[in-house]
Formats: C-alpha cells, structure tokens, sequence
C-alpha cells in the first residue's frame, strides 16, 4: 500500500529537550496493551523519583483508557529536569508506548492507500511551518480499489483544500464558504458534475460575493466564542492541567461573561484583528494540514465530513479567541509568533478527539448534532 506524505512530513525532528511544550507533561499518554504487557515485566530506572516494582505500576485507568500516571507536577513521572525520557536512556526507543513512537506523526490507512500527516500538537511542526509557509500535500492517483462513491468524497476534500490554501480568502472566509458547500453536498447524491457545479469559479464567486456583503456583529462573536473556550477548557481546569496558560485567559473570559472586563473589546478586537491577519500564512497552512488530515478519515461519508469542518471551525475559532486573550494581557501591540505558537499548541491537544468523543461533545454541548451555517459563520466572522 502507497504511503503518501506532504511536503513537509520529511523534514521534521523532535527537538527533545529543546522543546517549549513538550509532550510529556499535562497530557493524557496512553499506554496500548502490547506495551502494558511488557512493562509488567520490567523494572523502572534507578533514578526514577518515586519507585515501584515494575513499569506497569506507573499507569491507570482513565475514562476507559490506559494511561500513564502524571506526578504532582502533571508530568510524566519518567521525564527528567532537563527534559529527557528516563526509559529511553535505561532501555532503548522500544520501551516507549505506541502514542510516545508516534507523535506527532498521525496515519490514516484508506482502502486504496495510506496517509501521513503531522499533528499540530507539536511546537516543532509549527515551527516548520512558520518557516516555510508554502506546504503541498499529495492527491492520491489509484482508486481502483474503491467505490465510485468514495472516489468522489476525496475529489471534494481536493476541492476544499484549495479554497483553503487559496490567498485570496481570509481563512474565515474560506471556511465559511467551504462549510455551506459541504453542508448542501450533503443532502445530495455526489456526482462528478455535481461536484464540479458546486466548486466551479461562478458558484464560488458567488457565494464569496453574498457572504462578504453579509453584516457580521462583533459583540455576538466575542460573546459566543468566549462561552465556547470556557467549556472546551472546563475538563481541563478541573483536572489542574495546562494552568499556567489556561488561568489568565480563564480569569479574563470569567470577567468578560460578568461584563466586568476592563477594556473595549469591539474597540480592542480591531487592533486585534490588523495583527492577526499578519498571521495569514501560517494559520492557512495549519487549516490545509488539518483539513488533509481530519476532513475525512476511513469510512467518511459526507455526514462525517461536516461533522469534522465543524470541529475544525471551532478548533479555529478558539484558538483565535485564546490569541485574542492574551493578547489583551500582554499589553503589546504587537502580536508575537511564540503566542500563536503556544496557544495553537495547546488548544489542538485540548480538541485532539477521538471520533466518538467529537460527537458525544457536539451532542452535549449544542442544540443539534449538525450546525446551522448561521452559527458556524457567527463564531468565524471576520469582522
């Protein structure tokens, strides 16, 4: 089976001790059951800080998964001060669990070949990407091993990359426009023509011209999107986990619900706004990895599709929120790389779902498992 890779995929390397965020510390590791197998039969490093018979001792249960047990500090209790991994130095790269070989890498095995991406969790990828924002990922050639019907789902999935990637879009606007595209394709029985209709350059022109004309109220966004962080951050603020970052924006958003926020924010979202647009190229590139990577997984359908645009629209829109934030407390003008970096970090990690989950949340937390693109376009105005 053909693996394919993006351009970028080859020229990452784990900075290891180097790494600002590492992915060792307030992060859930899950250990596979080959990997617990074997650790019920080896002993922990001597210089572990807290010692127990055998490695397997170190994990529990949670939330139905195997887990690694963080220490008082959140971190994994085989990570040393200087950021190094204790049963790597002791026993070799094959001690580690599947999740610690694999991140950041993801794959994606479709009947017709293989995909591999890497998942924006890791300041590193992010880095290689704010370095070279310019990223191409392939488009499989062989689906002679697939469905007429599956065929078509990647043809669309092609189609929305470039509207994505494309510069003449505000990432909003593309993701505004690819949303009610997905939505309507949807409800429709997929044909080559079809799909052509729908992403052809008059259908499209169209459609940007209607949703730039439309009036998009600046205090409705604030409002929902600062409702949306406080709920996806809840879990982690009762678990104690990425305080240091969470906190301050928490405070804030607390502050902003009770209206009792000191600054503007109409006023200071304009300011905002001329920064976070400097951020183009790299905020482009994070929604194309995304987008290849999580707009369709094996056994997609359309439905699912829509259900992973709406993920990724509101992965986006809290994470631009959180900038906002702390941009606000920093009280520069200026809006650094490093806090686009970190909260891009952190907030994939904090939505990094598994399917079930995605859908348990959206059905929780909303009116309706599938959005409307009223709701969908209100959290992304770019205003």
């Amino acid at each position: 089976m053909k693996t394919y890779y993006p351009s970028y995929y080859k020229n990452f390397v784990c900075i290891a001790d180097k790494c600002p965020i590492t992915c060792c510390q307030e992060w859930k590791i899950n250990i596979d059951d080959a990997t617990y197998k074997h650790w019920c039969q080896v002993t922990p490093p001597a210089d572990t800080p807290i010692q127990y018979p055998k490695l397997s001792d170190y994990t529990s249960t949670r939330e139905e998964q195997r887990v690694i047990t963080l220490d008082k500090q959140k971190k994994c209790p085989f990570l040393r001060e200087d950021k190094l991994c204790r049963l790597v130095l002791a026993h070799g790269d094959g001690i580690l669990s599947e999740t610690c070989t694999m991140f950041p890498r993801e794959y994606h095995d479709f009947a017709s070949h293989q995909e591999a991406t890497l998942m924006p969790g890791c300041p590193a990828v992010l880095n290689l990407w704010h370095a070279q924002p310019q990223i191409t990922f392939p488009q499989p050639a062989d689906f002679s091993s697939v469905s007429k019907d599956k065929e078509l789902l990647f043809q669309v999935r092609e189609y929305i990359l470039q509207i994505i990637q494309c510069p003449d879009y505000t990432p909003e606007l593309a993701l505004m426009e690819c949303f009610y595209l997905l939505s309507e394709l949807a409800t429709e029985t997929l044909s080559p023509s079809l799909i052509s209709d729908y992403f052809s350059p008059e259908t499209l022109t169209q459609l940007t011209d209607t949703i730039t004309a439309m009036d998009f109220s600046p205090e409705d966004m604030l409002y929902e999107c600062n409702e949306l962080l406080q709920d996806l951050a809840v879990n982690y603020q009762k678990e104690g986990l990425y305080q240091s970052f969470l906190t301050p924006l928490l405070n804030l958003a607390t502050q902003i619900s009770a209206d009792s926020c000191q600054w503007d924010l109409c006023r200071k979202w304009q300011q905002f706004h001329i920064e976070w647009k400097k951020q183009e190229p790299l905020l482009r590139t994070f929604l194309s990895n995304e987008i290849f990577s999580d707009l369709l997984l094996p056994g997609g359908d359309p439905n699912s599709m829509q259900i992973h645009l709406q993920w990724i629209g509101m992965e986006y829109a809290a994470i631009r929120y959180a900038v906002f934030l702390a941009w606000l407390l920093s009280g520069r003008e200026e809006l650094h790389y490093k806090t686009v970096c970190d909260t891009i970090v952190i907030l994939t990690r904090m939505t990094g779902y598994e399917d079930e989950d995605i859908y348990e949340y959206l059905e929780n937390s909303f009116e309706s498992l599938y959005w409307k693109w009223g709701y969908f376009a209100m959290i992304l105005a770019d205003v």
